[in-house]
């Protein structure tokens, strides 16, 4: 071998390695065959056998898929006939499951212009993939990044003055991406009235070669202010000259916004501490490190720059308030809980103040207390005011009690312990109910919803005898007034409570001797009762058929011709009739023998109703009036007669004679069974009665509730006394200017 051949073999060698290093192979396809002769690095890169026979057209086994299979072919007929290179970068996967990329070239081989042989190279590309792939990922998340963060990123050359900038700062500063702009363009973009500023600030940092960050306004496209904030670093040569600023643009507009409004909260919550006299601290239980607000120094009169800790608070607690605060400190701190604490404090000059302490209590992932904090407020002026609205209370005559929200009770006088046998200690802080029997419960619900409506100094009236519970359990007979005070801390209610047990053993012996007087007079109080009661019915039932046949007269006195004449005697013969019908009743129930058993018999509603229409029908055709009635639930009851009708005399004739001078008057009479009892209704759209103001005397004796001329106050107080007499009751519902609702319920 020569020097010629031995240079030849080197170099070939020499290529050989480098081919290796690069992982580059060649291959060759005979066009004929259609078989392909791989080289050794191919194999190599393939990760298959170097005697390994690979056919054209075949689904090679290292192939990525059918897509790589059909790119190989698709570029080798596309070489064949156009002689175009064949140039692409394409997935393979080895046998063991590999997948890499390799670079494939490809160019045809002619002979006498016939393509027989097709050469190429392979490139193992899979790390330079990856690694574009990396880098285009975190390209990406930078992008990501800066697009949340509302920032881009930017390089400005000193020798150009020009900065390129990132993507996300087109979208923040509103510059084109990836070309370079002059620094005027950008300031330009900046507020008019920060430009100054800014020109200032890239001077100074180009004189010092060092980059301060600093803040301005910039002016967006659509007219929209935002606020840039601008940092970066100086980028010097060898011989320290600056070449490079490589820097950030942030939108912070939202932080700044955010940051005023806490500045301006800040500012808002100090001046309200220093209304309320109050302050927020926090104690870390761990280190014994304290923070105090600004107004806490204030209130406790302490220099600002003072190292804070426990102590310096505690030292300020009265000496004989200390005991309590170290036991209220140390079992919040045990038990998680920090409950209120009012405590004094005597500061070094002196001054006596009255403080309420509120916390929370913060623990750590294993339950240990590792922080307490809450609020500190100067209360000296309401606890004064408390201390001698206490010595007031004190000196009541009379046992008094002081409820607050949610009927807790605040306070407690001497009387008050001496009746109820509790001390103010065990009272203060429970509940009004503690005092109050349960069976009470009910009635008492609709007594305070009807207080707390109408609030004003009431004494309660249950409609019953009303007691409180000693703490004996024995139960003592009071008499309660309230009266609600506001304050800024809500209503307030004092209950001044009188001891009725005197008055009732007094009321007890009277009573009994009135018993007793009943009894002797029992007989004579009946008779006397009856006596009265028929009076009245004969003097009330007789006056409306009385009164109708002066209207009649009336009537009669206008009428011109004779036939109207004899049509009006016609009704004077029917009043004429009634009255004489109800005269020789009254006589026959007068004759009765005995007043304690009134004489029943079966009477129909629908009969009565039409015997009262008939007396008032010169009322009910005068006022136009519409009666309708429905007895088809029960029509027939015994009863006595006179009773009965004297029941629709009276409320019918209540009906017409009160009636709204607003509209036709409309009554409405209908029966019902109710738990086996008969109730008769007779409903009315007239005047209507106040019951708020008159409803506990709507059936006395002599009470009217309008200015009628006609008005007696008889009427209500007959059919009442007629009705329980028979062992019924009526009730009333009624609605100013919408009418009344009777209902009478038979036995």
């Amino acid at each position: 071998m020569n020097m010629k051949d031995d240079k030849k073999t080197m170099d070939d060698t020499s290529a050989i390695t480098i081919r290796d290093m690069l992982r580059i192979g060649t291959w060759n396809l005979n066009i004929e065959t259609g078989i392909y002769t791989l080289d050794r690095v191919t194999c190599e890169v393939l990760g298959i056998p170097y005697d390994t026979v690979v056919k054209r057209g075949g689904n090679s086994p290292y192939s990525k898929s059918d897509t790589t299979a059909y790119l190989i072919e698709d570029g080798i007929k596309k070489l064949l006939k156009t002689g175009k290179p064949f140039d692409q970068e394409l997935e393979f996967k080895t046998p063991e499951g590999a997948v890499i990329w390799l670079h494939v070239i490809a160019t045809r081989k002619l002979e006498n212009r016939k393509c027989t042989a097709i050469a190429g190279i392979v490139q193992d590309i899979t790390q330079s993939k990856q690694t574009q792939e990396i880098f285009s990922r975190h390209n990406q998340l930078l992008k990501f990044a800066e697009h949340k963060a509302k920032l881009g990123h930017w390089n400005w050359d000193a020798s150009s003055d020009t900065l390129i900038c990132s993507e996300n700062m087109t979208y923040i500063v509103g510059v084109p991406t990836d070309a370079p702009v002059p620094l005027s363009v950008l300031i330009d973009k900046v507020h008019p009235e920060d430009r100054e500023f800014v020109r200032k600030q890239i001077a100074h940092n180009i004189k010092t070669k060092h980059y301060h960050s600093f803040t301005h306004r910039m002016v967006m496209p659509d007219g929209r202010i935002r606020i840039i904030q601008v940092s970066g670093d100086a980028i010097l040569d060898d011989e320290g000259n600056l070449t490079n600023i490589l820097g950030i643009s942030q939108d912070v507009t939202s932080y700044k916004t955010i940051e005023a409004e806490l500045t301006k909260k800040n500012e808002l919550l100090i001046f309200a501490e220093q209304k309320a006299l109050l302050g927020h601290w926090e104690l870390n239980t761990i280190t014994n490190e304290v923070f105090w607000s600004a107004n806490l120094y204030y209130l406790f009169k302490q220099e600002e720059n003072i190292k804070l800790e426990f102590n310096t608070y505690f030292e300020c607690v009265h000496p004989e308030d200390q005991a309590e605060v170290k036991d209220h400190f140390a079992l919040a701190i045990e038990q998680k809980y920090f409950d209120k604490i009012i405590h004094r404090i005597l500061l070094k000059d002196g001054t006596l103040k009255w403080i309420r302490l509120l916390g929370d209590v913060e623990v750590d992932e294993k339950g240990n207390t590792v922080k307490l904090a809450g609020t500190c407020q100067d209360i000296t002026e309401q606890q004064l005011q408390e201390i001698k609205f206490k010595g007031l209370v004190d000196s009541a005559p009379s046992a008094t009690i002081i409820v607050g929200n949610e009927s807790i009770i605040q306070m407690v006088n001497k009387q008050g312990e001496s009746l109820l046998g509790y001390s103010s200690e065990e009272l203060v802080g429970k509940s009004i109910e503690t005092l109050i029997p349960s069976r009470f419960d009910e009635i008492r619900a609709t007594h305070r919803e009807k207080f707390l409506t109408n609030m004003e100094v009431t004494i309660v009236d249950l409609g019953e005898d009303f007691y409180l519970k000693h703490k004996s359990g024995k139960e003592i007979p009071v008499e309660i007034t309230l009266g609600p005070l506001q304050t800024d801390e809500g209503l307030i209610i004092s209950m001044s409570v009188r001891d009725l047990t005197s008055a009732k053993i007094a009321e007890g012996k009277i009573l009994k001797a009135k018993e007793d007087l009943e009894i002797l007079t029992e007989e004579l109080t009946a008779q006397n009762h009856q006596l009265a009661d028929f009076t009245q019915i004969t003097s009330h039932n007789l006056r409306a058929p009385v009164s109708n046949l002066n209207s009649l007269v009336e009537i009669y006195k206008m009428m011109g011709s004779e036939e109207e004449r004899n049509d009006l005697f016609k009704k004077f013969e029917t009043v004429i009739s009634h009255l004489s019908l109800t005269l020789n009743t009254l006589i026959e129930a007068l004759s009765a023998k005995s007043h304690n058993s009134l004489e029943r018999s079966v009477l129909s509603f629908s009969n009565k109703l039409s015997k009262t229409k008939e007396i008032f029908s010169t009322e009910i055709e005068r006022t136009k009036a519409v009666i309708k009635s429905d007895f088809s639930a029960v029509d027939s009851i015994r009863y006595n007669k006179i009773y009965m009708e004297s029941i629709f005399q009276n409320l019918i004739g209540n009906a017409l004679k009160y009636k709204s001078p607003e509209r036709v008057p409309e009554i409405e009479i209908t029966s019902k069974l109710e738990n086996g009892k008969i109730v008769l209704s007779f409903k009315d759209n007239g005047l209507g009665i106040d019951l708020e103001k008159h409803g506990h005397k709507i059936f006395g004796l002599n009470k009217v509730f309008h200015n009628h001329p006609e008005a007696k106050g008889i009427g209500l107080f007959m059919t009442k006394t007629q009705i329980e007499a028979m062992g019924g009751k009526i009730t009333v519902t009624s609605k100013v200017n919408e009418g009344s609702t009777f209902n009478v319920y038979f036995i």
